[in-house]
């Protein structure tokens, strides 16, 4: 399987069983700036999937660890999908009670991604979320992310609502320097 029919797989499934849930990560990175390769995909999900059926519609070729682990750098639940014959994977968060992720969840917007309608994280949350992520050690790719999505969406991002969230989550000064490094 490729990237994308694991990633179409993957939505079908979400979206057999009826669990809500929205595209964020790199595939949202590529979405809004220069897209890279990525080694996963990554899913918020509304509530822990029901396991069983969700299996049932990821088909063979698709395997979900059989217990959740704890995500350190995102604060909640991680389920992960295997593809087989391939070193891509799926990773499903599960929504947190944290304010920005709930209102990422609330914010997101329906796109055509991979010939499917699905819910995709904002521009503007999938750099608030990046900056997050980058603030913990070997982060890197988060800050070319960021870059990326500030070169392509530059002034249509609501930069009243990303310095917001930055400043309550001490991120304002890796953002300017961001935002300083693609003006030049």
């Amino acid at each position: 399987m490729t990237s994308e029919e694991v990633i179409i797989a993957v939505i079908d499934a979400l979206e057999a069983v009826d669990l809500r849930f929205m595209v964020v990560g790199s595939v949202a990175t590529n979405f809004y700036g220069i897209p890279r390769s990525t080694r996963d995909a990554d899913f918020v999900i509304q509530a822990a999937p029901p396991l069983a059926a969700l299996v049932e519609h990821l088909g063979t070729n698709l395997r979900l660890s059989a217990q959740a682990s704890f995500e350190g750098v995102t604060g909640t639940l991680r389920h992960r999908i295997e593809a087989r014959g391939t070193p891509f994977t799926v990773e499903l968060f599960e929504l947190s009670d944290d304010a920005h992720d709930v209102s990422r969840f609330s914010r997101r917007r329906r796109v055509s991604l991979f010939g499917r309608h699905v819910f995709v994280a904002t521009a503007e949350d999938t750099v608030v979320t990046k900056l997050r992520w980058a603030m913990q050690p070997g982060r890197e790719k988060d800050v070319d992310d960021v870059r990326s999505v500030i070169a392509v969406q530059g002034d249509g991002l609501d930069w009243a609502y990303v310095k917001e969230w930055c400043s309550q989550h001490g991120t304002s000064a890796l953002l300017e320097k961001i935002r300083k490094s693609v003006e030049s």
